[in-house]
């Protein structure tokens, strides 16, 4: 991506604790962005290539981490018709909500064990019950997890990587660090994991952080967190079906003020 327009696409980014935190990547997340960065990002795309040509696309594809937008952008630059595009995009968009589903509802087994003291074993089981087939050993969680205490309490730990939590992080780290700030909480009291929020990256689990420092009861807690899944959820499918649309738009040639018309039905 170009500076100019990584810069712009970032100063559309939902909440000002996720635009100014120092833990942010160099790339964009599209669970972050609101919809009118997403059109922003295609609109400038489109205008990047009527300038420089095709070849652009693949050295934006290399720049861009982004799951969804990286997955759209090589199939914009294939050999594929406009269809298939949308055909493709279909399958890759399901896969990527179904393993972000899964992710929210591990990080809500994790806040709600949190909230009620619950004994990190049994929030590793629930979490474990998730998944047609464990992808971790339980033994070998709980002796990580006791080493990165063991490092924490010597003060030689990587903060960034052992108390973050992220939708992004592949499941295996997401579900040790889980487990970390299960034993944390045990260990310290719920109130005292407030100096831990700067480290987490997921606003999600930021602010169910948040409600349990804050002394909210397990049952507004609960409601709160689906409530909050659900809509970044749809918010999200949003986003990935405009962006669909968009690409496949640019790949069937449609000109700047088409896109930008597509774009706007996604638009009050």
């Amino acid at each position: 991506m170009s500076q100019n327009l990584s810069d712009k696409v970032r100063s559309f980014f939902l909440t000002k604790a996720v635009s100014d935190s120092k833990h942010r990547p160099s790339d964009f997340d599209l669970l972050e962005m609101p919809v009118e960065a997403v059109l922003a990002y295609w609109l400038s795309l489109k205008k990047v290539i009527e300038a420089k040509g095709r070849v652009i696309i693949r050295e934006e594809k290399q720049g861009t981490s982004e799951p969804y937008v990286s997955h759209l952008l090589g199939l914009l630059q294939s050999s594929l018709s406009s269809d298939n595009i949308e055909k493709f995009g279909l399958i890759k968009k399901q896969a990527i909500l179904r393993d972000l589903q899964r992710k929210f509802i591990l990080m809500s087994i994790s806040i709600l064990g949190m909230a009620t003291n619950e004994n990190p074993q049994k929030v590793l089981i629930r979490i474990i019950s998730k998944f047609p087939i464990s992808p971790i050993y339980e033994q070998q969680v709980f002796d990580a997890a006791a080493a990165v205490l063991k490092k924490m309490d010597e003060g030689d730990i990587n903060r960034d990587k052992f108390l973050n939590i992220d939708h992004r992080m592949k499941i295996e780290s997401l579900i040790l660090n889980l487990i970390i700030f299960n034993m944390l909480a045990r260990r310290l009291g719920k109130r005292e994991l407030g100096g831990f929020i700067e480290n987490i990256r997921s606003f999600y689990f930021a602010e169910g952080m948040s409600l349990i420092i804050d002394g909210f009861e397990y049952d507004f807690i609960k409601h709160r967190l689906n409530l909050q899944k659900k809509e970044i959820m749809d918010l999200t499918e949003t986003k990935m079906d405009m962006s669909l649309h968009l690409c496949s738009g640019i790949k069937s040639g449609l000109n700047y003020d088409d896109l930008q018309l597509i774009g706007s039905s996604y638009l009050l």
